[in-house]
Formats: C-alpha cells, sequence, structure tokens
C-alpha cells in the first residue's frame, strides 16, 4: 500500500513537470536526466514519448526504470554535445558548484538545459521551502528507506547548500555561461513568494 501512494505521488509529480516543460523537449534523444531520482520521470517520458532516456545521479535512488549512471562533483562522464537535451529538475540547490554542473550539462548537451526549481522572495517563502525540503527530501528519503521503497544501498546525499531565489538562481546560469531562452513558472504561494520556475537555458555565446 505504501508504495502504491508513493508511487502515485511521483508519478503525479512526473506528470506535472511534463505539463510545464514538455512543449521544450526534443523529439527524439538522448535525454539526460541529471538528478534523476526514483526514475518515475525518466519512465514517464520513454513511455509516453518515446524519448531514450540517460539517467544519472550521485546515489542510486531508482525505483522505476534502469539505474542511473552514478556521478560524482566535476566532469560528467559523457562526451561533448551526447546528448540532445539535459534535464536538471530539483537538483541545484544540493551540488557544491551549481555553476559548474550547468556548465558541464551545456558541454555533453547539443541542444537545450531544461531546469526546473523552486524559488523563494520573502521570508514566508523562505520558510515554506525551508519546511517543504526537510519534509519532501529528508524525511521522505528516510522513510522510504526504511520502508523498503528506495533500494537498501542508497545513499542520502541532498544535502540543501542553498535556497534559490529568481536572483540567485540567474547568477548562477549566467557564471555558467548560459541565458534563459524561456520561462514558465507555476506559484506555490500567493504573491509569487514560492514559485516552482521552470527554465530552458541556452548557451549565451
Amino acid at each position: 500500500m505504501f508504495k502504491s501512494i508513493l508511487d502515485a505521488v511521483m508519478e503525479r509529480r512526473a506528470g506535472q513537470l511534463m505539463e510545464q516543460v514538455g512543449s521544450w523537449l526534443p523529439t527524439e534523444g538522448p535525454v539526460l536526466d541529471l538528478g534523476s531520482g526514483t526514475g518515475h520521470l525518466s519512465a514517464r517520458l520513454e513511455r509516453e514519448l518515446r524519448l531514450e532516456v540517460v539517467t544519472a545521479d550521485v546515489s542510486d535512488l531508482h525505483v522505476v526504470g534502469r539505474p542511473p549512471v552514478v556521478i560524482a562533483d566535476g566532469v560528467l562522464p559523457f562526451e561533448n554535445e551526447t546528448f540532445s537535451a539535459a534535464l536538471l529538475f530539483f537538483m541545484l540547490a544540493y551540488p557544491n558548484d551549481p555553476a559548474g554542473v550547468l556548465s558541464e550539462a551545456a558541454r555533453v548537451t547539443r541542444g537545450p538545459i531544461i531546469v526546473v526549481q523552486s524559488l523563494h522572495s520573502g521570508r514566508f517563502g523562505y520558510a515554506w521551502l525551508r519546511v517543504r525540503e526537510f519534509v519532501w527530501t529528508i524525511v521522505a528519503f528516510h522513510v522510504s528507506k526504511l520502508l523498503g521503497y528506495v533500494p537498501p544501498q542508497a545513499e542520502f546525499t541532498m544535502h540543501t547548500r542553498r535556497f534559490f531565489t529568481t536572483w540567485t538562481l540567474q547568477r548562477e546560469v549566467a557564471s555558467a555561461g548560459l541565458r534563459i531562452r524561456s520561462r514558465r513558472e507555476r506559484s506555490v504561494l500567493p504573491g509569487r513568494a514560492l514559485v516552482v520556475a521552470g527554465w530552458m537555458l541556452e548557451r549565451d555565446d
């Protein structure tokens, strides 16, 4: 029962993400899902859009689909322009160097770099984001592992190092030599105190 509930939550999340950024996706792969987590999004992209998706993460948390390529900070283990697009969904809060991650994603991608990230403004949005991160990242991981939802060997690596505002995320994008080509945002709290931002990035040549 627990697994079916969590699967339903993750499938709903994957559906929302596809609705937000689906029109930016290429018609053919391979697509890189960087920070692929449980694998629900990648599996849905392959199932519904027939896209070849390569998953990569710093720990194997996959529940559905193929295991990810396990990576670390620094150079990604892929050749230049290998992928038709790169997806970085809710993962830039964790690495030591977000701009470096974005730059590497751009190196291995010949098409768009699609970022989805929660952005706060003001104290209320910041507090809400901190609580949500604690519940849906830290607590959710340990409960899922305890109950056998994620692989028993999975390591917790999602140590939140920053909470982005629009400005601080734009700074990382610019530092990576990228620019925002298009954006779509979904409000979570009134007055844009917290939004889920989808940005399609391209090289700032």
